[in-house]
């Protein structure tokens, strides 16, 4: 008798906790990303190319590797007020994303493609090129935004639904 008992209260218990489990999720919050944005301005001329240079080799791979970044994109202005303007977006799952280590991919990258130091050859280009890049970034302003990913679309697919969302008759 007490092991029918406690079998029985033992299903009722694991119903009731999958049940309430299942309101919570659909109660939950829609999931977010949090979102960075830095801009800054790359004045036209030999320092642009410069900038690019040093972007492409030695910042941007701390986007491209780092595995807690989920989407990266580097913008340049194509149309409007500001053609100088440069804007890197970066998207995480959470705020602790923005602060965690690249790791081991930027480790790899970075122990290949070592900045020259004074004497070494190259030493003189790079120079030339992070003092472009620096003097162009000097400037920059950071920000940090959060998404719902219920509104969002992904290369193309919704990932929520469009408009508002049907009342359930519950």
């Amino acid at each position: 008798m007490r092991r029918t008992t406690l079998s029985v209260c033992t299903c009722a218990l694991a119903m009731f906790i999958m049940v309430g489990h299942a309101r919570a999720q659909e109660e939950a919050e829609p999931p977010t990303r949090i979102v960075t944005a830095t801009s800054f301005k790359v004045p036209f001329g030999a320092d642009r190319g410069n900038v690019i240079a040093f972007l492409t080799e030695y910042f941007m791979p701390l986007y491209q590797l780092n595995p807690n970044v989920r989407n990266f994109r580097l913008l340049n202005h194509r149309w409007g007020s500001d053609a100088m303007d440069f804007l890197i977006i970066a998207e995480y799952d959470d705020l602790a994303g923005i602060e965690a280590e690249c790791g081991q991919p930027c480790d790899d990258y970075f122990a290949q493609h070592e900045a020259p130091e004074e004497g070494e050859p190259g030493y003189e280009e790079y120079r030339e090129i992070e003092d472009a890049f620096t003097k162009a970034y000097q400037n920059h302003h950071d920000e940090i935004y959060v998404t719902r990913m219920d509104r969002a679309v992904v290369e193309g697919q919704m990932q929520g639904t469009v408009g508002p969302v049907p009342e359930s008759d519950d």
